[in-house]
């Protein structure tokens, strides 16, 4: 969903270098190009020659696999102390209020302080959160203050991780090879998303719900050490031929004020009309979808097998949606060269609008993980067809800043979304109604998007 005019800067930009173990693009003949991408080997597989990106990897595929416990557990523990759809959605509400406010802030510090140095701050501070939810957990019924205070200050640490954690590929991995690194980046996400709620919701059905909290803050201290070992490269000039043809001059976060440096951000995006018709769409999208999975999904599924079992079917669906959206990630690295990314994106996003709304009458948990499998499949494909559209219109030293906005939509849409699903689920008669409401208010977005020019101009 972005513009059809690649703004960035002058010659005098600067773009990520990666690490001494990487391969470094640099300005040769087409056939001698030709000739090193063959001794590289299969484009899919090139960001993996840089340590560096896989150390990111590894450690970012730990820590998603624990955050699947946390996901499990925190909304049956709300659940299973008496909570109803209020309280639900006041707990997993605060995370994503605090998370869409401190996301801009994120996005100012990574410039201004590197996204790796930014990363580590906030994976020790949610150690340490998450430790306290565990301790807590294990010691006691938690009280529904305590619990949003907790998913208030989780949402801090991730508004701060977020933009930072968007901004390390380009800094690790060459242009050319930024898509396939994005897929793996979604493969890892979608692994653990596959992987972990299954493990979890039998883990958790047959021990505690604390047991998930302490999992995850393990998870943290992993992603810890690995960025510790992660070696950020020196910048060199730009090679992005969409990041040296701009109208707005960017200059890197150090030295100015936050405020100063997010209104240049803002100039920018708006400057970029891929950029700030993208925001407008994803706002509108993730208000439809994620309050509806937030919330939505584990009334169904409470609905349908019960409280006793519902981590284990919860775990079960998201499973299935992981599974899906790695079949979708892995094809997105592998058909490196889809011309007209951004519409591509937004056509295979029109069927999960029909399969949103068909979900409450799949009837039973297998065939709900199915239809959530598809959907993943759809929405990890188009999301890497985005990103790597995103990376290759910013510049380096703008990148957490601009990452922190285009993922606005989805951090200011998110606790919009749960509040006014947790109301309207108190309301209507049937869960069914929210599934139908949101998959045709996503389906609206769909079609929107597609009547804007730069959705087709932009490549």
């Amino acid at each position: 969903m972005y513009s059809e005019a690649a703004l960035a800067h002058d010659d005098g930009a600067t773009a990520p270098v990666v690490d001494a173990e990487a391969p470094i693009a640099s300005e040769v003949a087409p056939a001698a190009l030709g000739n090193a991408r063959k001794r590289r080997g299969p484009a899919f597989f090139a960001p993996l020659r840089g340590a560096s990106f896989r150390r990111l990897l590894l450690g970012q595929t730990v820590s998603r696999f624990g955050d699947q416990f946390y996901f499990v557990a925190i909304p049956w523990l709300v659940l299973r102390a008496g909570g109803g759809p209020a309280a639900l959605s006041a707990v997993v509400g605060a995370s994503a209020v605090t998370l869409g406010i401190f996301t801009l802030a994120g996005g100012v510090l990574a410039d201004r302080f590197g996204p790796r140095a930014l990363m580590l701050g906030a994976d020790l501070a949610r150690l340490v959160i998450m430790g306290g939810l565990a301790a807590l957990a294990i010691l006691s019924a938690p009280p529904l203050w305590a619990l949003i205070a907790i998913s208030a200050a989780l949402g801090i640490g991730g508004g701060l991780f977020y933009p930072a954690s968007g901004a390390m590929i380009p800094y690790l991995v060459p242009e050319e090879d930024r898509q396939a690194a994005n897929s793996f980046d979604q493969l890892t996400m979608q692994t653990g998303n596959f992987v972990g709620p299954g493990v979890a919701g039998v883990l958790l059905t047959v021990t505690q719900l604390a047991f998930g909290f302490v999992i995850d803050a393990v998870s943290f201290l992993i992603s810890v050490v690995t960025l510790f070992a992660i070696r950020m490269p020196v910048r060199q000039v730009a090679t992005s031929d969409q990041a040296r043809t701009g109208a707005v001059d960017a200059a890197p976060a150090k030295g100015k004020g936050g405020i100063a440096s997010l209104t240049e951000a803002v100039r920018y995006l708006r400057a970029t009309p891929f950029l700030f018709t993208l925001l407008s769409l994803s706002l509108l999208g993730n208000f439809s979808a994620n309050g509806l999975f937030e919330v939505g999904m584990p009334l169904l599924l409470k609905d349908m097998v019960g409280l006793a079992e519902g981590p284990r079917a919860m775990g079960f669906v998201i499973g299935g949606f992981g599974l899906g959206s790695i079949i979708g990630a892995v094809a997105a690295g592998v058909a490196s060269r889809i011309p007209h990314k951004p519409l591509v994106a937004i056509i295979v996003l029109i069927p999960v609008a029909a399969l949103m709304g068909f979900a409450p009458f799949a009837g039973a948990v297998l065939p709900l993980a199915v239809v959530f499998a598809v959907m993943g499949m759809l929405l990890a494909l188009s999301n890497v067809l985005f990103i790597t559209v995103i990376q290759s219109l910013i510049p380096l030293e703008m990148m957490g800043r601009m990452m922190s906005l285009t993922m606005l939509g989805s951090f200011a849409g998110t606790p919009l979304s749960i509040f006014v699903y947790g109301a309207a689920a108190t309301v209507v008669p049937s869960v069914a109604w929210l599934f139908l409401a949101g998959g045709s208010l996503f389906g609206f977005a769909c079609l929107l998007a597609l009547t804007r020019k730069v959705i087709w101009q932009t490549v």
